[in-house]
């Protein structure tokens, strides 16, 4: 019974809690693709990057997909493997791609996986800060005081449990859902079918991955905007959490931020 009683709070990491997500696509992700896949024109796709992985309704995607639509952009011959993966693979993770390497050895699949393990080496080795967003860490605090928290992100477990160590945001957390455990819909899944109540359940983040993930389970979602973080955190943490708790947020709610978060994507 106690789990039917109790509220689940699901977060992002990069974007969300953490601002990382910029600096890891602009310095990593991005210049690391157009090295290992040898992108011709490296200007233009650095910016069809930065579109497809920030700055508009893609923004957030995993980071197999988002390689997949950047090369396609790029119009690169020979990814058709990688491609096929992306669209079938049950967990788009580093082992999950290791795994279809060796079934069925290819170039492309070969790059993606080097690509991604350099890309998680040089943000390990980085030595700039990784700053949570300002009321992230009283945010989630109070979230604690309410309910379950758990970091649900398609992210490296191991950065994600570094950088939410270093800015203390860890003893607000019960469990960290990352890459290596799956989808982020699945997680969600996962957690209702171990018995926490759908509409205890709430989503909070700053892509439509996110709120993909929410809907697809039926359960509620708030939006991280972004440009906008301290003001999404504070009122996530003094009004609607306690609202949302409290059974006060209606379902007019929900659509209206629903709303508020596209038009901020367009």
């Amino acid at each position: 019974m106690v789990k039917q009683e109790e509220y689940v709070f699901c977060v992002d990491s990069d974007g969300c809690a953490m601002d990382t997500m910029t600096y890891k696509h602009q310095l990593f992700f991005g210049p690391l693709a157009a090295q290992f896949f040898e992108v011709p024109n490296k200007e233009a796709f650095l910016k069809e990057w930065d579109n497809i992985n920030l700055y508009s309704r893609t923004r957030g995607v995993n980071r197999f997909v988002g390689l997949a639509m950047g090369l396609e952009y790029a119009g690169l011959d020979g990814i058709d493997a990688l491609k096929h993966w992306v669209a079938t693979t049950s967990s788009l993770s580093n082992a999950s791609l290791e795994k279809a390497l060796d079934q069925k050895p290819s170039d492309d699949l070969q790059k993606a996986l080097d690509w991604s393990n350099e890309v998680n080496r040089q943000i390990k080795s980085y030595k700039g800060e990784a700053l949570a967003f300002t009321g992230a860490r009283s945010g989630l605090a109070r979230l604690h005081e309410l309910g379950k928290v758990y970091v649900v992100s398609s992210a490296n477990h191991e950065a994600v449990e570094e950088e939410w160590r270093d800015q203390g945001l860890l003893e607000h957390v019960d469990e960290l859902y990352c890459q290596d455990r799956g989808k982020k819909e699945d997680v969600i899944a996962a957690l209702v079918e171990q018995g926490y109540v759908q509409e205890h359940i709430l989503m909070i983040g700053d892509s439509p991955g996110d709120l993909a993930a929410a809907e697809q389970n039926q359960v509620a979602f708030y939006p991280i905007l972004v440009g906008k973080e301290a003001i999404s955190w504070k009122e996530l943490q003094e009004t609607f959490s306690p609202a949302f708790v409290a059974g006060q947020v209606t379902k007019e709610d929900l659509e209206k931020l629903k709303e508020t978060f596209w038009k901020h994507l367009d």
